[in-house]
């Protein structure tokens, strides 16, 4: 089991609560409940140590607009990389059962566009997962 760092965007609203406590506690709920209703789109999934940092910035840059790029750090089995469906459940799993850990939550304030795009990043929390 190798460490994946899968990459969703979301082009509907999603604003951050502005107080970083706030911020904390709430984004790792709206991002289940996207998830589950399945408004995530999996855009890319790299080995993790393969994944540099800054590819999140150049999806929000893309020519297509996102309001939203979503990483999710975890462990994909070879049965999880079968099919995009596959990945896609076990991150809804992952966040489901609070595996994960949220990483970074900030909004990138595109000054060309005249808006906010937000960037969430969670890892696998070596506490909880099994």
């Amino acid at each position: 089991m190798d460490n994946y760092t899968v990459t969703f965007k979301y082009d509907g609203d999603f604003d951050l609560p502005n107080d970083p406590g706030k911020r904390d506690k709430s984004v790792p709920g709206m991002v289940l409940q996207k998830l589950e209703a399945h408004e995530f789109e999996l855009i890319d999934f790299n080995l993790t140590e393969n994944y540099q940092e800054d590819y999140a910035e150049t999806y929000i840059s893309d020519p297509y607009l996102h309001r939203c790029i979503l990483e999710i750090k975890t462990n994909l089995t070879r049965k999880d990389l079968q099919s995009r469906e596959a990945i896609y459940e076990r991150c809804l799993i992952e966040m489901k059962e609070n595996h994960l850990k949220l990483c970074k939550a900030y909004e990138n304030e595109n000054a060309k566009l005249g808006m906010l795009q937000s960037i969430i990043c969670f890892e696998v929390d070596g506490k909880k997962a099994a």
